[in-house]
């Protein structure tokens, strides 16, 4: 492991937050990556650089707050080493963020409470993980490369997203082993517009924000795994530009490398269908622009508890000078409070509709099995009577 810029130790609180990030290549991502997370509050950056033929190393290392480490193993038989050194060397003790290069995490009303706020409810209720679900984000034209598209820029153009074919999972069950859950109304989600376009089924749900307590274990079977932890009763999102930059060339050296998951098999599936189709559209009628992280709590993507939003509500009375009084501020704090609790009762209708909506697909199911019974029991009633030896053990 080589050091190659910034400190090599960074001391902070347990209501500071570090950022840490396995990159290769990342040049079109790193500087609004790193624009986005000083905005967000994180206390430091720290890449691990793995073989980098671009300016990645050389932009990151233009801002004061980034430690640069690089290491040249295998990214294949490696990654989850790598991520899990990131984690262990500046996240004991203390919380880490674990993401891509191309993940902009962010967390519901972080309009109203800060990074050190958010920690302090998760130290303040012993939680010790975070889930966060993956969001691809798009451009309206075609997924080809734009030569004249800033760096600090893309997303505005990559403004779109897609929640209509989503899968729910029960997180409990694929989220790894002996955690504790503060919710159940958090699920795994899978699929979206990439099994829609490219026909593969990704996992899209998380567990990047981590408190290292000396007994949880991230990404200990993949990104999407954890063991041992205590897990919000709030889910996050992370923002994924997947797309930035030419994608049908990234798909093309991820299949000649072979260097991820399964031998790059999804890869495979996005190069072959951008061979067929190099103007590739991912836009569909079911598109849409998000405003902000809130918008997802709306769309049922996200999920907050009772008790996250009531230490949003205290949070946001005792961070406005003036509060507690009469008049219009106190007026527009209740209607926030107010707006608050609808998202909340809505996100409660809608689970219990989800629910329904599975009873019911399954006992649709269940009267097709029987249906098929019943006609397999006729067609060899019949056949006996037809053919009185047909039910005969003539031994």
């Amino acid at each position: 492991m080589e050091h190659v810029h910034g400190p090599e130790v960074v001391p902070y609180q347990d209501d500071e937050l570090i950022v840490v990030c396995l990159v290769r290549d990342g040049q079109p991502w790193i500087e609004a990556f790193i624009e986005h997370y000083v905005l967000l509050g994180a206390r430091h950056i720290v890449f691990l650089d793995n073989g980098s033929d671009d300016a990645t190393v050389s932009l990151a290392a233009r801002y004061d707050n980034v430690s640069i480490l690089r290491s040249v193993l295998p990214f294949q038989r490696n990654e989850l080493l790598l991520r899990r050194y990131l984690i262990s060397r500046f996240g004991q003790g203390r919380w880490s963020l674990c993401v891509d290069v191309d993940e902009f995490f962010d967390y519901p009303y972080s309009d109203v409470i800060a990074v050190d706020s958010l920690l302090g409810y998760l130290n303040s209720n012993r939680y010790t993980a975070v889930a966060a679900q993956m969001l691809d984000m798009f451009p309206e034209g075609p997924l080809a490369a734009r030569t004249e598209e800033s760096a600090r820029t893309f997303r505005e153009r990559h403004n779109l997203c897609d929640l209509s074919a989503l899968k729910r999972i029960d997180l409990e069950k694929h989220s790894g082993r002996n955690n504790v859950f503060g919710s159940a109304e958090i699920d795994c989600l899978a699929g979206g517009i990439r099994e829609t376009v490219f026909g593969v089924r990704p996992r899209l749900t998380k567990f990047p924000l981590v408190f290292g307590d000396g007994a949880v274990r991230p990404v200990e079977e993949s990104p999407h795994h954890i063991e041992n932890a205590r897990i919000a009763d709030f889910s996050c999102v992370l923002f994924h530009y997947k797309y930035v930059g030419n994608f049908h060339e990234q798909a093309a050296q991820a299949v000649r490398e072979e260097n991820h998951w399964n031998y790059s098999a999804q890869y495979k599936q996005y190069l072959e269908v951008l061979d067929k189709n190099p103007r590739l559209t991912l836009k569909r009628d079911t598109s849409q622009e998000i405003g902000n992280v809130n918008d997802l709590l709306e769309e049922q993507f996200l999920v907050v508890s009772e008790d996250y939003v009531n230490w949003v509500d205290a949070e946001e009375a005792r961070m406005t000078p003036g509060s507690g009084g009469q008049g219009s501020l106190e007026a527009l704090l209740e209607a926030r409070r107010l707006n608050r609790a609808k998202t909340l009762r809505i996100q409660g209708l809608e689970k219990q509709l989800r629910i329904l909506d599975r009873e019911a697909e399954e006992s649709v199911r269940t009267k097709r099995r029987l249906r098929r019974r019943v006609r397999t029991l006729k067609e060899r009633l019949e056949n006996m009577q037809t053919d009185p030896e047909a039910g005969t053990d003539t031994g």
